[in-house]
């Protein structure tokens, strides 16, 4: 796991749900996105589950995620 990836996943554990909706706030992130976000940070939903209900592979789970992560580390 990068680094990057501990970082953020860190933040998850601790941050308020203040402290998410005001990192939500700040990123412009589409739909698809929020989405993805949602049900893997708030939700806690495996890349597996995310990528069914959201009718895309795995890959492009993963490619979302670090797209977001890298949104994310730009403000903490």
């Amino acid at each position: 796991m990068s680094e990057l990836t501990k970082k953020i996943n860190q933040f998850f554990r601790l941050a308020t749900r203040k402290e998410v909706q005001e990192i939500k706030d700040k990123i412009y992130i589409s739909e698809h996105l929020e989405q993805v976000f949602n049900m893997y940070y708030i939700q806690k939903k495996n890349i597996g589950y995310i990528a069914d209900v959201t009718g895309y592979g795995v890959t492009k789970i993963n490619s979302d995620l670090r797209l977001l992560r890298e949104k994310i580390n730009k403000l903490l």
